[in-house]
């Protein structure tokens, strides 16, 4: 099993029962779990966010950032070797080892952290700028839907065709503008290629979630902060769908993370693991 780990279960005693269960269980390492466990009072936080993890140190997949994933082709052969950071893979236990040398007061390798930590602190404050109008886009991409589509999705049933079909095509839409945009894609993927690709898997997860915070209403009125962890959330959520599942403690993530994996076997043929978060 090779399950990615949202940032609210590193330190939690579910992640260790789950890598000390067997050691084909790895952990799979995103850049955003990193980036949550180095913001704010670095020395203190890595420590905490770490500690588990670097118990298990040949059981850490770490991947390559999120940047370079969606420049990433969408064949499907070799999907989850494409995603993987080779090299800070085969690191970790040097990594784990550097962790404990600075938390014993090793000068140079704290610098090191605190920089990291200013890094991912001014990423994740560069977020907070971007959410603070995705409250109002969640709400007018609800509002693209009849009364009766919004009630499924706000009450958790089974979508009509008409509806997942109205879904695909604005997904579609959306992940076209994105890779146009995106510096690092270097070419257009080919439809049998898209379903694949990192890029519209997040797009997916986002708007289903977007779809579900507008018809829930009020998601204008939720805070930048809260939308901001949104967005982290849905690139775990996104992750997720390449490997064997997610552990995380928020209902809505695993929700989306199913209903993303459900969409993608069911209209796209893909191979997720559907079910196994």
């Amino acid at each position: 099993m090779r399950k990615v780990v949202d940032s609210n279960q590193l330190q939690s005693e579910c992640l260790r029962s789950y890598l000390a269960r067997s050691n084909s269980n790895f952990v799979v390492l995103t850049d955003y779990s990193a980036m949550e466990a180095y913001k704010g009072d670095t020395l203190v936080s890595i420590y905490k966010s770490m500690r588990v993890v670097a118990e298990f140190p040949t059981q850490v997949i770490v991947l390559k950032n999120t940047r370079i994933a969606c420049g990433l082709s969408g064949k499907c052969s070799n999907l989850q070797m494409r995603l993987i950071d080779e090299r800070q893979t085969q690191e970790f236990k040097i990594y784990a080892r550097s962790l404990r040398e600075a938390k014993r007061g090793n000068p140079s390798l704290q610098r090191q952290i605190l920089e990291y930590g200013k890094e991912a602190t001014e990423h994740l404050e560069r977020m907070l700028n971007d959410a603070r109008t995705t409250g109002a886009v969640f709400d007018e991409i609800a509002k693209a839907y009849a009364k009766e589509e919004r009630g499924l999705v706000r009450d958790g049933k089974i979508y009509t065709p008409a509806l997942a079909d109205k879904i695909v095509k604005n997904v579609l839409y959306i992940a076209g503008e994105l890779f146009r945009n995106h510096p690092d894609v270097q070419r257009l993927p080919t439809y049998e290629e898209l379903p694949d690709t990192f890029i519209f898997r997040a797009a997916l997860c986002t708007y289903l979630l977007a779809l579900e915070r507008g018809a829930l209403g009020g998601a204008n009125s939720t805070s930048p902060a809260k939308l901001r962890n949104d967005m982290v959330d849905m690139n775990f959520a996104a992750y997720g769908t390449f490997f064997d599942g997610l552990l995380s403690a928020d209902a809505r993530v695993l929700r989306i993370h199913e209903q993303a994996c459900l969409f993608l076997a069911g209209l796209f043929g893909c191979r997720v693991n559907v079910g196994l978060t």
